[in-house]
């Protein structure tokens, strides 16, 4: 090891990689190298660590609880690689790998928590002590990082992809992204001549002529002459227009365009060069240019005319989600775009096959991730109809089938658990669906906690909404008279293990080397946050907008709603990257993602993360006196 760098070594472990090259030089003089056995213990729990130590080569164990209690041996262990186990008393927390360290927290807080094993012959760069106490002290990049908070530090992972999305922006020009054709109209035409043709050109504004002039009038400009200030539709539109135009050339910058909006606090600008008027371009449209042009499924939607059409939209989906990640917009704002694409997707498409009768007297749902707007990628199929009572329509079982074949031919797979309209269990009546949830309430099962746990994030996708509003109504009615209710529910919150040592081959599934992000992490947050909604009545049906309100509330900390925000952020953030992955390579896309294709500062802050839900677990476990139910 004489010829090993160890200030190149050094400039690759964050935060040090933030110091300026003499900074780093001075530090790795100071380090030493040193090897361990298998088996050798580290640090103990309530010890001052002497260093901080950095993995060369090897693999060491933290573990929660006393490390002279050795694991007994198994015959599938390696004989130099005891493991903890199902017959180990203790219980491993993480496994540390190359170019890992540990544990900062510890020299900082001047205990640690945990203790740390060897698992195997083992290399490490040890920095003592004093020298790191003194480092973090005397460089302001090393104090900002070790006082983040994961929140923080999830910002910053996303800071460089963040950079690379603004200067893509930054260098498009209006004319690349949709310019809505100019529509002219005289300014003696009407009001409601001016709306029709607003609506047939499916626009919200047009251009007006009044002589030699040109002015822009809007569906609000007409919404407020008509409505709000009761003028006669039949008057002219002229004098409702703006004649100062807002206007810029194709060949400019799109930020700019943004800039303009902004500071005259419009949505929209018309695009024309000297005397050529070549369009509108909304702020909407500007928006979503980061998006592989997502209006423009959007329209594809809008005038689709067949279920062929909207087939054709539907393939567009994906390109735009891979399009939205790899320019690293955020994934609750992926997930917004997509919900309101799939949304309006599915309107249509019930719109096409059903009657206008079934429409006014029936509501169509979507459930589960679609109704809490947190589908990315096509899952399973999760909707169902609510009918009027006293409502009956023949030929009701053919159109709920086409309904359900048709988005199985979109690329929406079946529903393994049958809950789709096309089950006559989801398409029934206001009253059938209140009896139903009597049963989840008071007799409830494993299947009913499930089934009702789906249908509480349901959100109103085409028809009359008031039906599901009077089905919550009754379901909250309900649950006044059966409070024991909700901790038997909350309780699947802590049903599965958090796979905290989900690297180098650990805590991953028995039958594939890859670990499931959803039922390990998303799945505890969701569902914890949903049985906390449930008890406060609260009308969000995101996971976000429910953890802040949750806070707003007092429930918890602001700070930790922030982190719990950030950590299911995260964790929707891989779980997406890993399904594109899948898909770019002809696999089946899951839930499962292989920690090898993540880099070492994603495992931290995975490994972070995944700290942060077993927290959550833990007050779930306590508000909900969940230790005391059988």
């Amino acid at each position: 090891m004489t010829t090993f760098d160890q200030k190149a070594f050094l400039a690759r472990q964050p935060p040090f990689n933030r110091l300026a090259d003499p900074e780093l030089a001075s530090l790795a003089r100071e380090l030493k190298i040193a090897h361990f056995d298998s088996g050798e213990v580290l640090l103990k729990a309530g010890e001052m660590p002497a260093c901080l130590y950095f993995i060369i080569e090897g693999a060491v164990y933290e573990i929660d609880g006393d490390p002279d209690d050795r694991p007994r041996q198994k015959e599938t262990d390696s004989p130099r690689n005891p493991a903890p186990g199902a017959d180990s008393p203790w219980c491993a927390i993480a496994l540390y790998g190359a170019e890992d360290a540990f544990d900062a927290s510890a020299l900082l807080e001047g205990a640690s928590p945990h203790s740390f094993v060897v698992s195997e012959p083992t290399c490490c760069l040890q920095m003592p002590r004093p020298v790191f106490l003194q480092a973090v002290q005397s460089y302001p990049q090393l104090t900002a990082f070790y006082q983040q908070k994961i929140s923080q530090r999830l910002a910053a992972l996303h800071e460089s992809d963040n950079k690379q999305e603004l200067a893509a922006f930054t260098i498009a020009k209006i004319q690349d992204a949709f310019i809505h054709p100019p529509i002219f109209v005289p300014a003696e035409t009407s009001i409601h001549e001016t709306a029709l043709a607003m609506k047939a050109n499916q626009t919200n504004s047009v251009l007006v002529k009044y002589g030699d002039e040109i002015g822009i009038v809007t569906a609000t400009d007409l919404r407020e002459a008509a409505i709000i200030q009761r003028q006669s539709v039949d008057d002219p539109v002229g004098p409702l227009a703006t004649y100062e135009l807002i206007s810029m050339e194709p060949g400019d910058f799109l930020f700019n365009a943004l800039l303009r909006m902004t500071h005259h606090n419009v949505n929209r600008l018309v695009i024309r060069d000297v005397k050529t008027i070549h369009g509108i371009l909304e702020q909407i449209d500007l928006l979503s240019y980061l998006s592989n042009h997502s209006h423009l499924v959007a329209l594809q939607i809008d005038r689709a005319r067949s279920q062929e059409d909207l087939k054709w939209a539907s393939r567009d989906l994906l390109n735009v989600i891979r399009d939205l990640h790899g320019k690293g917009i955020k994934i609750r704002y992926i997930m917004q775009l997509v919900s309101e694409l799939n949304k309006k997707l599915l309107r249509k498409l019930f719109s096409l096959i059903a009657p206008p009768e079934l429409l006014e007297n029936a509501c169509l749902l979507v459930l589960g991730s679609e109704g809490r707007e947190e589908q990315v990628l096509k899952t399973d199929q999760d909707n169902a109809l609510i009918l009027r009572d006293g409502f009956h329509f023949p030929d009701l079982e053919r159109i709920t089938q086409e309904f359900t074949t048709s988005l199985l031919d979109f690329g929406y797979p079946r529903c393994p658990g049958n809950i789709m309209v096309s089950n006559p269990y989801w398409t029934k009546s206001v009253t059938a669906f209140k009896d139903e949830l009597f049963q989840w309430i008071v007799n409830p099962t494993a299947d009913s906690f499930l089934q009702f746990a789906i249908f509480f994030d349901a959100m109103a996708v085409a028809g009359d909404e008031n039906l599901l509003r009077h089905v919550k109504d009754h379901m909250y009615r309900l649950l006044s008279d059966h409070r024991s209710f909700y901790s038997h529910f909350a309780k699947a919150t802590v049903a599965f293990e958090t796979p905290l040592g989900f690297f180098a081959n650990f805590v991953v599934e028995k039958d594939r080397d890859e670990l499931d992000i959803k039922k390990g992490g998303i799945f505890p947050i969701v569902h914890g946050i949903r049985s906390l909604a449930l008890e406060y009545r609260l009308p969000q049906t995101s996971t976000v907008d429910r953890i802040t309100a949750l806070s707003q509330r007092n429930l918890f900390k602001a700070s930790f709603g922030a982190e719990l925000i950030e950590v299911f952020t995260y964790l929707s953030t891989l779980r997406t990257a890993a399904g594109l992955r899948k898909i770019h390579e002809g696999q089946t896309q899951d839930n499962y993602l292989n920690p090898k294709d993540l880099n070492k500062i994603q495992r931290e802050v995975l490994r972070d993360s995944f700290k942060i839900v077993n927290e959550f677990k833990k007050f779930i476990g306590y508000h909900f006196k969940l230790n005391m139910i059988s």
